[in-house]
């Protein structure tokens, strides 16, 4: 597998005429496809936006690519551009305008299918991969578990479109990917048969402290990642459906899921629910988990106190940041602020440790 986009610089000077002409573009909005193509072309990029990696969703080569697009992709491979890149790719086209464009690109030697009304596979075709940071550091603690561990197991909690369990399926002998809403289901098996995977399994379920069902918001618009079974006023939800929760711990005893080793958990709020009804679990295996948290999780973890109660005794904590097409940065927890952070049990504290920003 290769490795995740970072951060470069080496092609400023040969890019600056394309993308100042790209720049003039997006603020007027007036610059043709002729424009497009002559600026690729004078410039001399076209090999590198012209890439064969890139196809339609019927498998015709990059060539049939909409020059405005292929231009969208060259822009997104700039992450040296101060402040980044989304407000210029954004006025390229716009994942919220809700205009569809299946496609289907290389995604670190495999297939993804996508389409460029949804947020996470927009950043797929403009960035090479969504959450690079989080891929990065994820791709790093499998590493380093690697060296301990005989077999690498994985549990993607909250997979949604199955972005970050296609990444680790090439990283991990097993993928556990829990999706609970039907449509986001279907396209996490689309990748699988694509890629022919044979290493995931998909429990058609949500994770939670108690067996029950419960309403569930599937998000709006471009982020289907934003539905939720704790709906906020400001969020774009669609009309809600009855999910089937399970408490973590008894369902991986009844299904005899193997140890866990690493955890990704992606839950919109329902993270403190999580952590409670897989207690024993990751009391027993102590992965490293990599999760998201938002004002609700912490209204339901109360205290920070009461948060790191969940964990081990000594565990380790960092913020976890890092932009768009970039690797990460960790810093020290500051739990009130936070948006996403990894626990590691103290016997890994050195990972994190060395890895601080000073």
């Amino acid at each position: 597998m290769r490795g995740v986009p970072s951060c470069s610089t080496a092609r400023i000077p040969v890019l600056f005429p394309v993308l100042f002409t790209a720049q003039k573009w997006c603020v007027r909005r007036s610059v043709t496809e002729s424009h497009i193509k002559t600026c690729i072309q004078e410039t001399k990029m076209k090999s590198l936006v012209a890439s064969p990696q890139v196809f339609a969703r019927s498998g015709v080569l990059s060539s049939s690519v909409p020059l405005r697009l292929q231009l969208f992709r060259l822009i997104g491979k700039q992450t040296w551009i101060p402040r980044g890149q989304d407000w210029m790719l954004r006025k390229i086209w716009d994942p919220d305008s809700g205009q569809s464009y299946p496609f289907e690109v290389d995604f670190f030697g495999m297939r993804y299918p996508g389409d460029l009304s949804q947020l996470i596979d927009w950043r797929v075709f403009a960035y090479g991969c969504h959450a690079s940071a989080e891929l990065t550091l994820l791709k790093e603690l499998a590493t380093d578990l690697r060296g301990k561990k005989k077999r690498l197991c994985f549990y993607d909690i909250g997979a949604n479109l199955g972005h970050h369990t296609l990444f680790m399926a090439g990283c991990a002998d097993q993928v556990i990917a829990f999706e609970p809403f039907a449509p986001l289901q279907e396209r996490i098996c689309e990748k699988l048969r694509l890629n022919a995977l044979t290493n995931v399994l998909l429990i058609p379920c949500a994770l939670g402290e108690e067996d029950s069902t419960q309403r569930y918001w599937p998000g709006g618009g471009a982020n289907s990642g934003s539905g939720t079974f704790l709906p906020e006023e400001i969020g774009t939800y669609t009309e809600p459906v009855e999910i089937r929760v399970r408490n973590g711990d008894h369902l991986c005893s009844e299904m005899g899921l193997p140890p866990v080793d690493l955890i990704k958990m992606d839950v919109e709020g329902f993270e403190p629910l999580v952590l409670h009804g897989l207690a024993d679990t990751i009391r027993r295996d102590r992965p490293p988990i990599l999760m998201e948290i938002c004002d609700r999780a912490r209204a339901g973890f109360g205290s920070e106190e009461d948060f790191r109660s969940l964990f081990w005794e000594d565990a380790v904590f960092a913020e976890v940041t890092g932009r768009s097409g970039c690797s990460y940065h960790l810093k020290p927890l500051h739990y009130a602020t936070a948006g996403e952070l990894l626990a590691v049990p103290p016997e890994m504290g050195d990972f994190v440790r060395s890895r601080l920003a000073a």
